[in-house]
């Protein structure tokens, strides 16, 4: 059996049935244990924002699927406040991501993409069916952050699958203000709403601009 060291200033402690026994001065010692914290049941509020930020990751993941230029252009503004780009997606568009839809519940609010580049101005956008022709205007004024040699991108959603970002690549410029853009045919009606999202990258694939929204 072992000794308890009487001279040890910090005396061995032990529970039994919940009594905590422990020596001091050379004397046993007894009080009742401390009682474990119970948790409290997360609240309707609390279990609401949980899944509501599940629902904006999971959206963020299915949004990041869809091309890997998407990665690249929101690694690169992610950057710029030391972020990964599944945090700095879900900052910026959480308030317009839907836990029913999962997806978009209101596509002008959202952003396709981010960055430094100065975004289309003016913008508008003809239809046929599935033909666009995106116009938009290009500032006299530079700053090294709208160059006329940068390119059009595209994304966009169907009205009804906000859960299904699409994506463009042109090689249409920022200085020939115009370009027409013929969609694949994925099978919806021709004249179903689209949500068009247009912005710029530079040449070498390091900066983007921020998109516009423009509904069709």
């Amino acid at each position: 059996m072992k000794i308890e060291d009487e001279s040890n200033e910090r005396p061995r402690k032990y529970r039994v049935n919940g009594i905590t026994f422990y020596y001091r001065n050379g004397k046993l010692c007894a009080m009742p244990s401390t009682r474990e914290k119970t948790k409290k049941p997360p609240t309707e509020k609390q279990i609401e924002s949980r899944e509501a930020l599940e629902v904006a990751t999971d959206c963020a993941i299915n949004f990041f699927r869809t091309n890997g230029i998407l990665c690249i252009a929101w690694d690169a503004y992610a950057k710029l406040f030391r972020k990964n780009r599944l945090d700095i997606f879900k900052m910026i568009n959480y308030p317009v991501l839907d836990a029913k839809l999962l997806g978009v519940d209101y596509f002008p609010d959202f952003f396709f993409c981010k960055g430094k580049l100065v975004p289309p101005r003016e913008t508008w956008v003809n239809r046929e069916d599935l033909l666009l022709f995106p116009m938009w205007e290009h500032p006299d004024r530079e700053y090294g952050l709208s160059n006329p040699d940068d390119l059009l991108m595209m994304g966009y959603f169907y009205e009804s699958h906000p859960d299904m970002p699409l994506l463009v690549v042109t090689d249409v410029t920022r200085g020939e203000r115009f370009a027409q853009i013929q969609l694949p045919d994925l099978g919806y009606p021709p004249t179903e709403t689209l949500h068009l999202y247009l912005f710029f990258r530079s040449p070498d694939w390091t900066t983007f601009s921020d998109s516009r929204y423009v509904k069709a």
